[in-house]
């Protein structure tokens, strides 16, 4: 079997910054005189990685008010919110920031949007950790909106400011954007994709239309895989979305000659080898 990975493929940029600045606290200072620590929802979206964490000591709290002092406290790769980062640091928590700086940019753009007067309007998974913390950033109206539904109604809002989550497909944004121009008189948008984000689902589209099947590899939690392996589907319906390697059934490739591998921004090196490996010893 033969296998095509595609170019743009497992840990991004912000989160493997993330996991270094926690393996880093982890190692720095000696184990014995380290103090507690924690991440403030899970750092990243992959299993085997928490996993890994959880194995050397590293714990996960929801909330800020859960953390005993004295605790070092990571932020996760998407932020937190921002009343929880407040309360962190009155109580005097030490607090290693892993927020990716991509999404640093709509939590800064919402916090100047509003103080200027605009109805902030987000696009993206309301229940996501993202999404969240980056409307905690508005002092003003904000709405939340699914990707692909329609734009709100509004009454009496004529200035409306709009961004989106970082792993948000770019032709949804742009929808959004040409609603909000017909509906409202005055609208401020700031395309708030990750760059990475683009290229992974470009290099995805690309694999998927010459292979005769798709793996994708990736948490089932983590956003941007499922939607790595949504854009997979279109164009090739023989597409897998799976964790592991254990999780592979011979049975999806019979007659299949080559196989494309994609990976979401949270998936590790080593899960997407192992994935490749067992590919590859396919009959």
């Amino acid at each position: 079997m033969r296998v095509a990975v595609a170019k743009t493929a497992g840990f991004c940029w912000g989160v493997r910054r993330t996991v270094e600045k926690t393996l880093e606290t982890l190692e720095s200072p000696a184990e014995a005189d380290r103090p507690p620590l924690v991440t403030l929802g899970p750092v990243i979206h992959n299993p085997q990685v928490l996993g890994r964490l959880q194995a050397q000591g590293v714990e996960i709290k929801d909330r800020v008010a859960d953390v005993e002092d004295g605790t070092t406290v990571v932020i996760r790769t998407h932020g937190a919110l921002k009343s929880e980062l407040a309360l962190a640091r009155d109580r005097g928590l030490k607090v290693v920031d892993g927020t990716c700086p991509y999404v640093k940019v709509p939590q800064v753009m919402v916090q100047r949007m509003s103080r200027d007067g605009y109805h902030v309007l987000i696009v993206g998974d309301e229940k996501h950790a993202e999404i969240k913390g980056v409307a905690s950033f508005a002092e003003g109206p904000v709405t939340i909106m699914a990707p692909g539904s329609p734009v709100p109604e509004l009454p009496g809002v004529k200035k409306v400011g709009v961004v989106c989550q970082t792993t948000l497909q770019g032709e949804l944004f742009q929808k959004v954007v040409a609603e909000c121009v017909l509906k409202f008189r005055e609208v401020r948008a700031y395309n708030t994709i990750c760059y990475d984000t683009d290229e992974r689902q470009a290099s995805t589209r690309e694999v998927a239309a010459d292979v005769d099947a798709v793996v994708v590899v990736g948490g089932r939690n983590s956003a941007n895989t499922r939607h790595l392996a949504e854009i997979s589907g279109e164009l090739q319906p023989n597409t897998h979305h799976v964790e592991t390697a254990d999780e592979l059934d011979a049975s999806w490739f019979t007659g299949c000659e080559v196989v494309g591998v994609a990976a979401g921004a949270s998936t590790p090196d080593w899960v997407i080898d192992e994935v490749v490996k067992r590919l590859e010893a396919l009959p």
